[in-house]
């Protein structure tokens, strides 16, 4: 039988980085920090504040002092190479001049980054899927199209790797859901593309990879499928959602099923091995009576939103 190659293996290798260290002082901001993304691969990276998630981002932006290697497509990356043919960043903000149509936006930026060939403004535009609001003025556009213009801005140098810094901070769920998705269509593309986010729901939905760093370290590198089943095994989650928040004596019921406050008073959740259904019904037997207080209990598989609860707490994925 002929040897077959992992899907992966056949991709081409864009991003390299060998053992990349970031120090301010003696504060190593991200310490040893080796992966690879290839071709087609939407990675996501998260963890907590702090973390070197921006420290990576500068790291490859050549904004501060790198220890280790870094390598774009065969090209090796060092303090003043030129990183706008291989790289595209997306910022947060919203880079574009409001009393300009989309297209002029890009022809005046494609001028600042050397491009002459007014080609690379018709492919951005069609690539974020914004070729008939060529001519509509930024000022009049929604926020979901500003953030399609934004990113047509970023990649008309035609880069290998496509990063979005936090992309989705302070925006609505329309636009959030738009930059998600391009995110999505550019590693469909044949693009590297890197997801910095906080919106976890959405980066275990989409990314073929995540990253998790702490405290400049990376913990985990690998599908969201594997690396949650790696972390919490056969476990469940059971989420409480009360009218109002629980008082002492509802509280003193829930104590020993090891319920933790959610993000909102009236949430409390909790991790179990047990048999979901046996765990229910110890858990509303024990609140005799006052299970009316209850207005939804539901079950499911741990995310990333519990992943980085634990390693916030814990700086660790395993528990």
């Amino acid at each position: 039988m002929p040897f077959s190659a992992p899907e992966e293996a056949l991709k081409d290798l864009v991003l390299n980085a060998d053992d990349v260290t970031v120090s301010y002082g003696k504060h190593k901001a991200l310490d040893s920090l080796s992966l690879e993304v290839r071709e087609g691969e939407l990675v996501g990276i998260i963890g907590p504040n702090g973390a070197g998630k921006t420290s990576f981002i500068k790291a490859l932006c050549g904004r501060t002092q790198v220890k280790g290697k870094l390598n774009i497509a065969g090209t090796v990356l060092r303090r003043g190479t030129d990183r706008r043919q291989h790289i595209a960043l997306v910022p947060q903000d919203i880079g574009l001049y409001p009393h300009l149509t989309a297209e002029e936006n890009l022809t005046v930026i494609g001028r600042l980054l050397g491009l002459k060939d007014k080609a690379a403004v018709t492919q951005a535009l069609d690539t974020v899927e914004m070729t008939e609001h060529a001519k509509t003025r930024v000022s009049d556009m929604s926020g979901g199209m500003k953030r399609r213009i934004n990113v047509a801005a970023a990649i008309m140098t035609g880069p290998k790797l496509v990063i979005f810094d936090e992309p989705t901070a302070g925006v609505d769920a329309p636009a959030r859901d738009t930059v998600h998705r391009l995110a999505r269509t550019l590693a469909d593309q044949g693009k590297a593309v890197i997801l910095i986010t906080h919106e976890l729901e959405q980066a275990e939905a989409l990314c073929d990879k995540i990253l998790v760093l702490c405290k400049g370290k990376r913990l985990a590198f690998e599908p969201p499928a594997r690396l949650l089943e790696r972390s919490f095994e056969n476990q469940r989650e059971i989420m409480v959602r009360y009218a109002k928040p629980p008082k002492p004596d509802v509280l003193n019921a829930m104590s020993p099923f090891a319920f933790k406050q959610g993000e909102l008073p009236t949430i409390w959740v909790a991790m179990t091995k047990a048999n979901e259904v046996s765990f229910v019904s110890a858990f509303l037997t024990a609140l005799q009576g006052q299970d009316d207080l209850v207005r939804e209990i539901s079950v499911r598989r741990p995310g990333l939103t519990a992943l980085m609860h634990r390693v916030e707490k814990t700086g660790r994925i395993a528990a």
